[in-house]
């Protein structure tokens, strides 16, 4: 219960204003969109394993101010988890794998400042994945349905490269109770932003690509 409400604590205040928030988004969507492709990855726990998940989202976005798209996501650090079979030892690696479907709300605060709210929901699997006998093994594979809000500010050096601070929370709207994990769990990022569509169309304004981009 105390997740949940956290959740909603956490929509709820990137909302300054549902009139503003609903004025904002009906004259946005009313202009043509650009093309949008970021990558979305962040640290987070399982149980008490580091666990990096790497993503990239791809979407439309209006006005410079909502966007939503769709990604796709992927534990990347090896997360191991120990077997023993009539006296064998065997090393199942963790796999978590989703699909998302995202909405974004773009707040600009100056020239170089901007705060990122986006919200999304995936659907994947999780299974624990064998080597037994040269031939791959899979375990435990069920439906897993994350929802992971977030919020992210940006400062833009200019708009080739800037740098990111994120944080979010990974809450399993459906888990898989066949692994003992814990996949709830806090996400963040550090870094560095590079924005390589908007470097294409810099390189090569007059192509087509360039026009959806800077649209």
């Amino acid at each position: 219960m105390k997740k949940l409400v956290f959740i909603f604590l956490f929509c709820a205040a990137a909302l300054t204003s549902k009139c503003q928030f609903i004025d904002t988004l009906r004259s946005v969507i009313e202009r043509h969109g650009s093309f949008d492709f970021s990558f979305n990855s962040r640290n987070s726990f399982i149980s008490n394993n580091d666990a990096y998940i790497f993503g990239f989202n791809i979407g439309v976005c209006f006005g410079k101010k909502f966007t939503i798209g769709g990604g796709l996501n992927t534990l990347s650090t090896a997360i191991y988890h120990t077997k023993i079979t009539d006296g064998d030892t065997s090393y199942g690696r963790l796999n978590l794998f989703y699909f998302s479907y995202f909405v974004e709300y773009i707040v600009n605060l100056s020239k170089h400042w901007r705060i990122d709210i986006p919200v999304s929901i995936g659907i994947g699997s999780a299974s624990l994945q064998y080597t037994e006998k040269n031939q791959l093994v899979v375990e435990g594979n069920r439906t897993i349905i994350p929802l992971e809000p977030q919020i992210e500010l940006d400062y833009n050096f200019n708009k080739y490269v800037g740098l990111y601070t994120q944080v979010g929370y990974r809450y399993m709207l459906v888990n898989n109770n066949l692994l003992n994990y814990n996949f709830n769990s806090v996400t963040y990022s550090v870094g560095v932003l590079i924005y390589p569509l908007e470097i294409y169309a810099g390189l090569f304004p007059r192509t087509k690509l360039a026009h959806l981009i800077e649209d």
